[in-house]
């Protein structure tokens, strides 16, 4: 039997106006903590972008999606301990 490991995944979403609550994905970060592994895959897809919200500021959008953005944030995400409760009398 091969031993499997869990890979997990977020996506990065794009929301032009939050309050007609539409959104689109632009991207994927894929990560596995058993193999220290983070990839991240994004695509910027101005078109959709402006015909949501013609006054997006595309250029601002643009530096958020890349990639190397997307996979530091999963380096930090991964680099947090696990949360640890404790038990016992003293836990209420």
């Amino acid at each position: 039997m091969t031993d499997r490991d869990v890979f997990e995944y977020a996506l990065l979403r794009v929301v032009p106006r939050v309050e007609r609550g539409e959104c689109f994905n632009a991207g994927v970060v894929v990560y596995c903590r058993a193999r220290s592994f983070v990839a991240a895959r994004t695509h910027l897809d101005e078109a959709k972008l402006t015909a949501l919200d013609p006054a997006a500021d595309v250029t601002g959008v643009r530096p958020r999606c890349a990639p190397s953005r997307a996979s530091a944030w999963a380096a930090r995400r991964r680099a947090r301990p696990p949360a640890t409760t404790r038990g016992g009398a003293s836990a209420g």
